[in-house]
């Protein structure tokens, strides 16, 4: 009886400290390899975007049939078809060609339009593809200077900008008026509060004499007068 006892001990310990079974890891069924020569291209599988240009590695997809896009901001974008075995990887090359250049501008004023040619193409900040060629650039907001660049655009070639708009002075910024000028001397407070204080010290003083001089000479220098009257 304790033999049994002590080997059913033993196998619960056995069991207790026994490691889970590991899940066999799944390898997909297929994968796709994009060697592109443009860096920086944006690489889309069946419509989801699975990274920029070199990728990091292979692209797992099931077997059969799938779409790709490959663009970059100056260049054609590659739009394709391809198919994945169900072993191996499947290998897909890529060479964008390069067809117009790119303007790419930042501005210390948000929401500057940019113009290119002398037509509206984006605020900043914003990257657009440009006519290849010579390109007459400007950046202009309300109450601001203008700024111009004249600039070479390179197909499949960036052009940075670091534009600083400069603020127009007082007196030419329609958005901040002057101040309206001071008050000239007889608007000031002061000068109609002592107009006031001497048009009423003079009132007075024309008072007291005129209520003076309606007084009896006679009454006011002769009291006497008036009892002798009285009588």
């Amino acid at each position: 009886m304790r033999a049994v006892v002590a080997t059913v001990l033993l196998l619960s310990g056995t069991l207790a400290f026994a490691k889970p079974p590991v899940a066999p890891v799944v390898q997909p069924p297929g994968a796709l390899v994009v060697n592109s020569t443009t860096d920086g291209a944006e690489v889309y599988v069946d419509g989801e975007k699975r990274g920029d240009t070199p990728l990091p590695g292979p692209i797992a997809l099931q077997p059969g049939e799938h779409t790709i896009k490959v663009q970059k901001v100056g260049y054609a974008p590659l739009i394709d078809v391809f198919k994945i075995a169900r072993k191996g990887q499947t290998k897909f090359d890529v060479e964008l060609v390069p067809i117009s250049g790119v303007l790419a501008v930042t501005s210390n004023v948000e929401k500057a339009r940019v113009l290119v040619d002398g037509k509206f193409i984006c605020e900043v900040p914003c990257t657009t593809e440009v006519d290849v060629g010579a390109r007459a650039v400007q950046v202009s907001k309300g109450g601001f200077k203008d700024f111009f660049q004249n600039i070479s655009a390179v197909a499949g070639q960036q052009v940075a900008l670091e534009v600083k708009l400069e603020e127009l002075p007082m007196g030419l910024n329609p958005y901040k008026p002057p101040p309206p000028p001071p008050p000239k001397w007889f608007e000031k407070w002061w000068v109609w509060t002592a107009g006031v204080a001497a048009a009423g010290a003079i009132a007075v003083a024309i008072a007291v004499p005129v209520t003076e001089s309606q007084k009896d000479p006679i009454k006011q220098f002769n009291p006497a007068y008036t009892w002798t009257i009285g009588k």
